[in-house]
């Protein structure tokens, strides 16, 4: 069956997820109400993904000037205290397009900011190079095509095994959107770079990340259901 009330389809592929450690306490003011922070072996964890936003519709409707472009975001791992569901909170999320940082931060509440994040890709017949950048900082990655499905309990499956969004919403309540698309598989990385210059679009209280890893996920199409009170 089709998820229904769905207000935004796009494809988000080619993500490379970079993720931290961070204190607890850094993160816990940015939770939504009746939400707790989600631990990997008691570990607080904070990701920059980078990605590319492709095929943008909203409520059926294409985007014009909006159909390819790269994106960058924060997000840290929480779960539902009502009904112990999984999903992310973003922190702050920077996009070249204006409309789309303006839609999701006056109508939909999320910490959209307008930043030119640009993006590079090469591919082969049996490789992928890619490239995000802001100013003069970047994050980039080389890898095989071969993909492989991230294992149950890994840090990788706790990463990426996520279909739900926690946002704090204007009247201070937590609305959940669900986000439907197909598993996802790690691509097999050769090298990868990030440029910690990145880690300043974070507010300045985030210090002291400690890296544990950096992946290079394929994605798919998605669809975002409108956002339910929890």
């Amino acid at each position: 069956m089709k998820p229904k009330n769905i207000f935004m389809t796009c494809e988000w592929k080619n993500l490379i997820m970079s993720t931290y450690e961070v204190d607890k306490s850094i993160l816990e003011p940015y939770l939504p109400p009746n939400t707790e922070l989600d631990l990997y072996q008691d570990k607080a964890l904070i990701s920059l993904v980078a990605f590319t936003f492709s095929k943008v519709k909203f409520f059926g409707f294409k985007i014009p000037f909006h159909q390819h472009f790269g994106q960058i975001n924060f997000r840290f791992y929480a779960k539902s205290k009502i009904d112990g569901s999984k999903g992310v909170v973003f922190i702050r999320e920077f996009a070249p397009k204006l409309l789309i940082a303006l839609v999701g931060n006056k109508i939909y509440n999320e910490p959209y900011y307008f930043k030119r994040i640009r993006y590079k890709k090469h591919k082969t017949q049996d490789n992928i190079s890619l490239k995000y950048s802001y100013q003069k900082a970047s994050v980039q990655t080389n890898a095989t095509l071969k993909t492989k499905e991230p294992l149950s309990n890994t840090l990788t499956h706790f990463i990426v095994d996520r279909y739900i969004a926690f946002v704090k919403s204007k009247k201070k309540t937590t609305l959940k959107y669900n986000i439907y698309h197909r598993p996802w598989k790690t691509y097999q990385p050769q090298n990868a770079h990030v440029d910690h210059n990145l880690l300043k679009l974070l507010p300045t209280n985030f210090k002291n990340l400690k890296h544990l890893s950096t992946y290079l996920i394929d994605g798919s199409e998605v669809s975002i259901q409108k956002g339910m009170l929890q």
